[in-house]
């Protein structure tokens, strides 16, 4: 297989409802799945799609093309706080100063003046499940809808002490990215930085990592002499082990598995006094913790805090989750949820294994629109439904990885399970303008 195929055609293009059904979806199945919505006699069927990220996005525009398409009558609203979405894909190259971020920001134009969809510049602050409204920021303001698409990406749990504004997670948000850029920038010599990887699952399995590689090698590039830190939830580097051992022992990096984070001082107004104090845990074969070391501290200069990840808070404050995260019928993202009937979860906030990656959740996306509209023309879902998941990175100043999975609908377990992987059979060069292409196809498909 070519480089520039990324893994197993793992390929984002501007596919057709069929294409993508062909190559993804599997078998016409005549069961249900999806909840069944009455006809409607007095206009267009009312999407409403809150997040603009690769699902919302994805789902805004697919809405439009698959329902004429269909000869189906839609009209979608899409509900963003932002006026651009600022990808996390090719976020590590912005944070080694070899992309400028505004590269990274997507508008919504397209999705208006190309697709037809109504954007609203608001946040959602409530959602009447049974009335099927949602209320906007001014508490007044309300959208009605037939569907209703979720995507609002993940939130983190909290950490004492933490104060995000000094210890940037910088896994999510334009601002979070710029702070840890600037922390980089203004590194001391002989400085100390840590990185905390969260446990899983959270957003990007390799990222963490691939962030620490690029990290240490960015600040051995510029003579730093730089005491690196990875502390890991893991009980050891979950994703390409030996790849990521051998480069941090190139680059010198301290790895401790098993970390579990107990506090942090986030230090004061001028950036100093950051400290991050952690336990080592002791498991068992089954992972069950059966015993944790002392306390160890470990005053640095910056502190990359990946916390653990838990869906948005407008899942939880609507209801939507069980845990941390928001149960869906990977059928058609559909609630499982008593009473939230008609609502639909993508992306990081859904609770089915596919990895969360923002390729993933333009795929679900178009699972959802499809089976939505689908059941709208009076069908049913497709039975077997594909999610392709790629991603692509660099892990040094001049080497990219790549990895690609795909997921398969079981029907014995009602839920997705990984059926095919492989990842780059070493770091290079040669997979630098391949990495550029699938980004710029998946950002083009997404938003464009």
């Amino acid at each position: 297989m070519s480089n520039s195929s990324i893994a197993l055609e793992v390929r984002q293009a501007m596919w057709s409802r069929r294409g993508f059904l062909k190559a993804g979806a599997g078998m016409l199945a005549g069961l249900a799945g999806l909840s069944a919505l009455p006809a409607r006699a007095d206009g267009p069927y009312r999407i409403v799609v809150v997040g603009g990220g690769f699902g919302g996005a994805t789902a805004a525009k697919y809405f439009k093309l698959w329902g004429q398409e269909s000869g189906l009558d839609v009209a979608v609203t899409l509900i963003e706080p932002n006026a651009k979405y600022s990808s996390p894909i090719l976020s590590g190259m912005v944070v080694t100063r070899q992309l400028e971020i505004d590269r990274l920001d997507f508008g919504f134009d397209r999705l208006q003046d190309v697709h037809g969809v109504t954007l609203l510049q608001d946040r959602v602050t409530g959602i009447d499940a049974a009335g099927k409204i949602v209320t906007l920021s001014d508490g007044s303001t309300t959208v009605a809808y037939d569907r209703l698409i979720l995507s609002p990406g993940i939130g983190f749990v909290d950490v004492d002490g933490w104060e995000k504004d000094k210890i940037p997670h910088a896994w999510s948000g334009r601002d979070q990215l710029q702070i840890l850029t600037q922390q980089l920038a203004d590194f001391p010599d002989g400085g100390t930085f840590v990185l905390k990887v969260p446990a899983a699952p959270y957003r990007c399995p390799p990222g963490p990592y691939e962030r620490a590689s690029t990290v240490a090698d960015y600040l051995r590039a510029n003579n730093k002499n730089a005491r690196v830190v990875v502390l890991d939830a893991q009980a050891d580097i979950a994703v390409e082990p030996d790849t990521f051992h051998g480069l941090y022992d190139d680059f010198g990096v301290e790895y401790y598995g098993n970390v579990q984070v107990e506090r942090v001082n986030s230090g004061d107004a001028e950036g100093r006094g950051k400290s991050i104090t952690y336990v080592t845990l002791e498991k068992d074969v089954d992972g069950t913790v059966i015993g944790q070391s002392a306390e160890q501290t470990i005053e640095a200069d910056v502190i990359n805090l990946i916390g653990d990840h838990k869906a948005a808070d407008l899942i939880f404050d609507a209801g939507l989750n069980d845990g941390n995260w928001a149960p869906v019928n990977p059928l058609t993202y559909e609630s499982t949820v008593a009473g939230k009937e008609y609502i639909h979860i993508l992306g990081d906030a859904q609770g089915t294994p596919i990895v969360k990656a923002g390729q993933a959740a333009n795929n679900e996306a178009k699972v959802c629109v499809d089976a939505i509209l689908r059941t709208l023309g009076g069908d049913s879902p497709y039975a077997t439904p594909i999610v392709t998941v790629g991603c692509s990175a660099p892990v040094t100043q001049t080497k990219v990885n790549w990895a690609g999975n795909v997921w398969r609908y079981n029907d014995g377990t009602l839920n997705m399970e990984k059926v095919a992987g492989k990842f780059a059979p070493e770091p290079s060069e040669a997979n630098w303008q391949p990495m550029l292409q699938w980004a710029h196809n998946l950002f083009a498909d997404s938003f464009g």
